[in-house]
């Protein structure tokens, strides 16, 4: 299963939001708020992995990729675990669409 996001043709445009993230600027640099483990961490949850799966993965404990989740939503300015997926996943769509 795979989620989609989009930003309103004016939050593209213009690189301001005007209604679900009010005050974000987007696209955001995404490598100068976390660092490079978390981004990976997140980037792996975008994909749908639980964090059993993500340890297993990157050959680390449990703790250590909660502790990394943690982080990383706090650094992004996220509300919950949810929002920080929907903040990496619609920054990666967007560099996507503009090499592509």
């Amino acid at each position: 299963m795979t989620a989609h996001f989009a930003l309103t043709p004016c939050a593209a445009r213009d690189g301001a939001t005007s209604g679900f993230a009010a005050g974000i600027r987007w696209p955001l640099n995404l490598s100068e708020l976390v660092t490079p483990r978390q981004l990976e961490i997140l980037l792996k949850l975008c994909e749908g992995k639980v964090n059993k799966q993500i340890a297993y993965d990157l050959g680390v404990s449990i703790a250590t990729v909660k502790a990394h989740i943690r982080n990383a939503i706090t650094r992004l300015g996220a509300k919950n675990r949810t929002n920080a997926v929907a903040i990496v996943a619609a920054n990666t769509a967007i560099f996507q669409n503009a090499a592509g």
